[in-house]
């Protein structure tokens, strides 16, 4: 089973990815931007374990990617911010987008909101806003074909 920890919109909230991350055994971390420049902070961090990103849109000028399609052990996932999707005004294009890319699931950020459902058999994530007062985030667990996801918080 591979498992990784999920985290957006950090807006330079750095402390609790490095807190969560030795709290977890995982095999990464996935940041799904805003503020990138957090996601490469912890790459320095993690002993040599990947940390997939994006950049959001709060990350003006910044180099990187905005979207990208994981290949993790045996599933596809679509990554983005999720802003060029308009992910505030409903989940049709995002979900779209997924689907074109045969993706198992897609995790997005944007809305500083925690959301998980399934639909059309494509796990759709946001794990809220690490830099809220409740420290969202999220796991996300992969095993064989299966994908499933965690919303957590780091204070209730």
């Amino acid at each position: 089973m591979l498992r990784f920890l999920v985290f957006s919109d950090t807006h330079g909230v750095r402390e609790p990815m490095q807190e969560l991350y030795n709290l977890y055994p995982n095999d990464g971390i996935i940041h799904l931007g805003d503020y990138i420049a957090d996601a490469r902070w912890m790459l320095s961090r993690t002993a040599g374990h990947p940390v997939y990103q994006v950049k959001g849109n709060c990350d003006y000028g910044a180099a990187g990617l905005e979207e990208q399609l994981l290949e993790l052990g045996d599933v596809k996932i679509l990554i983005c911010h999720g802003h060029r999707y308009q992910v505030k005004s409903g989940y049709g294009a995002v979900l779209a987008a997924a689907e074109r890319a045969g993706a198992k699931a897609v995790l997005f950020g944007h809305t500083h909101r925690p959301f998980m459902e399934e639909r059309e058999g494509i796990l759709m994530m946001n794990p809220g806003a690490l830099s809220s007062p409740f420290r969202d985030y999220g796991i996300l667990e992969i095993e064989g074909r299966k994908v499933k996801g965690a919303l957590l918080h780091q204070y209730e």
